[in-house]
């Protein structure tokens, strides 16, 4: 028989979303984590390409298809701020709550 301390035993693996809840599940922060990811690898993309196009080809910055790359990196790094910010609020009420429990 084995014992174990509270804190070493896994937590149990949720995929509910609540959309009602104030608070995030534990399937909605992965979920945000892993788009946090996937748009931080396009962004670096786009970035690559752009240096590509602008520095090393040379090609214009009013270019047509420069204009649309910048556009989609614009709303790229919109959206990752939104769910950094997001995924930062739920952490800081997180860890609020828990020196409040500490307290008492």
């Amino acid at each position: 028989m084995i014992f174990h301390l509270g804190y070493e035993l896994p937590k149990p693996v949720s995929t509910k979303l609540d959309h009602e809840s104030p608070d995030l599940t534990d399937e909605e922060v992965t979920i945000l984590k892993r788009q946090i990811t996937q748009n931080a690898r396009v962004i670096s993309q786009y970035v690559e390409r752009l240096d590509l196009f602008l520095n090393k080809e040379k090609v214009p910055s009013e270019e047509k298809f420069v204009r649309r790359l910048r556009r989609r990196l614009e709303v790229l790094m919109e959206e990752n701020d939104t769910f950094r910010e997001v995924l930062w609020k739920h952490f800081q009420k997180i860890d609020f709550l828990k020196s409040r429990s500490d307290e008492l």
